[in-house]
């Protein structure tokens, strides 16, 4: 049985992963900006508040965070990035990833971000996990491609009296 953990990112994951990475996100990265997987998860692990790792029987499989596009607004912008052994152990993942996402929302009532239409991998994930992704997708990144926008609020706490 693979083990399965959450731990703080580290710029040494970013190799690992990138050495084995999700076909899929590499295109969405780069038709976003061009950019690549080890570029993403290094500026992700600069800019963002919160930034952890998955790893599976001790290998890093995926790295994923929050960056605050403005400080005047309570909006954070998700990202994930993650390796072919990610989709060899998915529901080994799945289970294990619902609480770490509660720690995204720490100091921001809503994330939003947009994932090609292509990936849809991510879009099945994405929905597992409680985001809203827009039926339609829209032109997108720089090479304008077909992007689905999703979000998630903040859920309320409830007042115990």
């Amino acid at each position: 049985m693979a083990i399965t953990e959450i731990i703080p990112a580290t710029l040494e994951h970013v190799a690992i992963i990138a050495k084995d990475i999700r076909p899929e996100d590499r295109e969405e990265l780069w038709a976003t900006a061009y950019c690549t997987p080890e570029q993403a998860m290094t500026e992700g692990l600069k800019c963002s508040d919160i930034v952890m790792t998955g790893v599976i029987d001790g290998v890093p499989v995926c790295m994923w965070g929050v960056v605050r596009p403005s400080w005047l607004i309570d909006i954070g912008t998700p990202w994930m990035v993650g390796s072919t052994l990610l989709d060899v152990h998915a529901m080994k993942f799945l289970r294990r990833c619902r609480r770490p996402l509660l720690a995204l929302f720490e100091g921001y009532d809503r994330l939003e971000n947009y994932v090609d239409a292509r990936n849809t991998r991510s879009i099945q994930w994405l929905k597992f996990m409680g985001f809203n992704v827009d039926e339609e997708p829209v032109e997108y990144g720089v090479e304008k491609m077909p992007f689905h926008r999703f979000w998630k609020e903040r859920e309320p706490c409830a007042i115990q009296q």
